[in-house]
């Protein structure tokens, strides 16, 4: 089946005031098949809204080619794309009722009333705005007026509806709630959706596949799982989600696995083939993989310290400890009831240790 979208060797520069050069996309090749959610996720000016804007046909390329649908679209204008964009700001008509804002780009197209009454109630009544067509843009909630916008932009039935940080305006509930009804409606409706936001939390909840980005350049294109679990780089282990990083050398490496040594001292072994006697990795592992008590496996990584931080985040707690050489570590864990009262207070000591089976090794930094 032919991908929906396809970019190869995208790179966009711009010329600053002060006579610089910054490069927002570097090379960038993006494959994006049918009815797939993917997400664009980076810092702010890593590239992700640019590459959005080349999408759409906002900005022009200065080398490299996009297609949509196996069709060369890289020097159309947008209007002539099959691609609709839901910004930031809805940029909705305040003047105009609900119905009409989502018919307006039908009435520019020429088509006739009668289907786009049809249209526009079958789109309303999918977003769950049915009954809404007569009421006016500041008569709707912040998400109301999101649903309203998702409607008039795919009611033109694009190949793909590109989002730029569309939810990034609602409250925490609503933005959750939000989250899974646009999903849903992508769903529904099979065709692809391309997604920008800062928000980890957000592309882990709905990508398929999410594309972080960093200077210009994809640092790591994966499933959400790929992009949490199994980091590529250093970048995105710090980037998606929370995580411990330890400094180590390869001692000794097979075709099954090999052994590392922490600057600490400890030893342990790793599962990860490919790696040569010598090498200088980091071992990550996530905060909910921090178990406190004491390993009984010798290749488990150990931690003995003091808690400088205990916070309470509804169904789990996160404590921050260091060890007297001033390393620290992050655990995260739910105590059952009987244990809630065993915490342990900001000053005391306590014993952790990472299973050797959850540690995951990065051999570089970034890409570049």
């Amino acid at each position: 089946m032919t991908p929906i979208l396809s970019i190869s060797d995208a790179t966009k520069r711009y010329n600053t005031p002060d006579g610089n050069v910054i490069t927002a996309l570097d090379n960038v090749s993006l494959v994006v098949e049918q009815n797939e959610f993917v997400t664009l996720l980076g810092p702010s000016g890593c590239g992700k809204t640019t590459l959005l804007r080349t999408i759409s046909g906002f900005e022009d390329l200065e080398t490299g080619s996009i297609q949509i649908d196996g069709s060369t679209v890289t020097h159309l204008p947008a209007h002539k794309r099959p691609v609709n964009t839901v910004f930031q700001k809805y940029a909705l008509f305040p003047h105009m009722s609900i119905s009409k804002n989502v018919a307006y780009s039908l009435e520019v197209s020429g088509v006739s009333k009668s289907q786009i009454t049809t249209r526009v109630g079958k789109m309303l009544e999918l977003v769950g705005l049915e009954g809404f067509e007569n009421r006016k843009v500041n008569q709707l909630s912040g998400g109301q007026q999101q649903r309203v916008a998702l409607a008039r932009s795919l009611i033109a039935q694009p190949k793909i509806l590109l989002l730029d940080e569309p939810l990034s305006a609602l409250d925490k509930n609503l933005r959750h709630k939000m989250q899974q009804e646009l999903k849903t409606l992508q769903e529904e409706i099979g065709i692809a959706f391309v997604f920008v936001t800062h928000d980890q939390e957000e592309a882990l909840t709905m990508s398929d596949r999410i594309v972080v980005l960093s200077d210009g350049k994809i640092q790591q294109l994966g499933t959400p799982e790929d992009i949490y679990r199994r980091p590529e780089n250093e970048f995105v282990a710090r980037f998606v989600g929370e995580g411990n990083l330890f400094d180590g050398e390869v001692t000794q490496s097979t075709t099954k696995g090999a052994s590392v040594t922490l600057t600490t001292g400890q030893k342990t072994v790793v599962s990860q083939s490919g790696l040569k006697k010598g090498d200088k990795v980091k071992l990550l592992a996530r905060p909910e993989d921090v178990l406190i008590g004491k390993s009984s496996n010798t290749k488990d990584i150990t931690f003995n310290g003091t808690v400088d931080h205990v916070n309470f985040i509804g169904a789990e707690y996160q404590i921050l400890a260091k060890s007297k050489d001033g390393t620290s570590i992050k655990a995260t864990f739910r105590p059952d009831v009987e244990q809630r009262d065993q915490i342990a207070g900001v000053g005391s000591d306590i014993r952790l240790y990472v299973p050797k089976e959850a540690l995951h090794v990065i051999t570089k930094e970034k890409v570049i």
